[in-house]
């Protein structure tokens, strides 16, 4: 019996023992994505039959192995056909780092709408980054208008000074000296009807930092360039240069302003840069303001700069 009591006790013993619980893997790290861009001024748009322009900086952890792109459907959106598209680019097998700068076509047969648009990018430690953003999906003539700066770009005597591009700002930390000439390209997209680009030099001093076409005070302001679209139909892209394609050919080029002209740029009738808005040694503004007068949508950027006149 006493041996009989021993046994049960052992065995209860050895059930009240439980097994330690495993211990988890660790999570292996992941790749970086960097300055994701997707499409043209990073709006997030395509369109349809045309291409589409994607850029993204890349770290991994040991070596990258490869990089899908997936636009899938959202769900609880609706289409009128089912559509979804995925590419998968190996070339960047093997790199610690690189920048991925790819266009393809949005497929004739895609579906307008909402999408999901998922980057992924594979490590060769097995981890993998996974990056969702919002993105549309329009036939070019149900594109929306919805102005937007796509490109800025600031020169000194044609040297760059800032680069204006998917929301990344390094403002001139060089400055314009007395003779120096200013160059300004700007590119506002999806536009159409009726509308007006304003690029103005402004003296911080003076307090004035226009948002709005209707605050526009030419008295208080150096024009460096002003230009127009009318009637136009269909959505596109408007700038102060322009370019025709099919003869190849310049239809307007961008202005030069002399650091110490008489005159600014108006259009029609150039103003005189004398009284308040003078040339002088200090810290000024490069402000941006465009309006679409069908849609009634204004934007505006300020660009921060210097003028040494003296």
């Amino acid at each position: 019996m006493l041996a009989a009591l021993i046994l049960i006790l052992l065995t209860l013993a050895a059930c009240d023992k439980k097994e330690p619980e495993p211990m988890p893997e660790p999570e292996l790290p992941k790749p970086v994505l960097e300055n994701l861009e997707l499409g043209l001024g990073n709006a997030g748009i395509g369109v349809i039959g045309e291409d589409f322009h994607f850029e993204g900086d890349m770290l991994a952890v040991d070596k990258i192995d490869k990089v899908e792109v997936k636009i899938l459907p959202k769900e609880g959106e609706t289409y009128s056909k089912p559509w979804k598209h995925e590419i998968t680019w190996d070339q960047y097998k093997g790199l610690k780092n690189a920048n991925i700068h790819k266009h393809f076509n949005i497929p004739e047969d895609a579906a307008e709408g909402q999408y999901d648009f998922w980057v992924i990018v594979y490590d060769e430690n097995g981890s993998r980054l996974e990056v969702r953003r919002d993105f549309e999906i329009y036939a070019r003539a149900n594109l929306p208008v919805r102005p937007m700066i796509s490109g800025l770009w600031m020169h000194k005597n044609w040297t760059p000074m800032y680069d204006f591009h998917a929301d990344k700002d390094n403002y001139p930390t060089q400055r314009y000296g007395k003779g120096d000439t200013i160059q300004v390209q700007a590119n506002i997209s999806y536009v159409k009807g009726d509308g007006k680009l304003y690029l103005l030099l402004i003296r911080k001093s003076a307090s004035y930092n226009p948002q709005t076409m209707e605050e526009v005070d030419l008295s208080k302001a150096i024009v460096y360039d002003v230009h127009e679209h009318k009637n136009e139909h269909s959505v596109y892209d408007f700038g102060n240069s322009e370019f025709d394609m099919e003869s190849y050919t310049v239809i307007r080029n961008i202005p030069d302003l002399v650091i110490g002209a008489e005159k600014d740029n108006n259009a029609p009738d150039k103003n005189a840069i004398t009284g308040s808005k003078a040339w002088q040694t200090g810290e000024y503004n490069l402000v941006v303001i465009y309006k679409n007068f069908t849609s009634g949508q204004t934007i505006h950027k300020t660009i921060p700069f210097g003028i040494d006149y003296n």
